[in-house]
């Protein structure tokens, strides 16, 4: 029988936690201190809403993504690959959605965030590599 046994990585609920906080908080807190300091209420009150929740969801989505390579062992050595192509599918996603939604006015917002989470992402989360050992 060939079993996998596998330790169980990087990716822990806690390990999530500390990545989808931050990339709603940080985000949020920056864009609304700009709308603040500008006098932007529409700026204010996309902090909250696009930005922080596409930043969320990209940071969320590339997350689970990550996790999948690394069960399945597919881009694990290739850190810089590995990124652009979740920060490409990431940012294609928050393009699809603001034209489904037809929500032209938010597009910059929902796209650099989306860009911001899963590159901040995928750049600090680690991958392990397994080895297959023969006893």
């Amino acid at each position: 029988m060939n079993h996998r046994n596998y330790p169980g990585g990087n990716f822990t609920l806690r390990s999530l936690l500390f990545a989808i906080v931050p990339s709603y908080v940080f985000p949020a807190l920056m864009s609304g201190i700009s709308g603040i300091i500008l006098q932007k209420s529409d700026l204010i009150q996309a902090s909250y809403t696009t930005i922080g929740i596409s930043s969320l969801l990209s940071t969320l989505l590339s997350f689970l993504i990550l996790w999948q390579l690394e069960l399945k062992q597919i881009l694990v050595a290739q850190k810089l690959l590995r990124s652009l192509v979740i920060i490409l599918l990431m940012m294609s996603l928050g393009v699809l959605i603001t034209w489904t939604l037809q929500l032209q006015s938010e597009y910059f917002n929902i796209t650099f965030s989306a860009f911001l989470g899963a590159t901040i992402l995928t750049i600090r989360q680690p991958i392990k590599i397994y080895r297959n050992e023969r006893n």
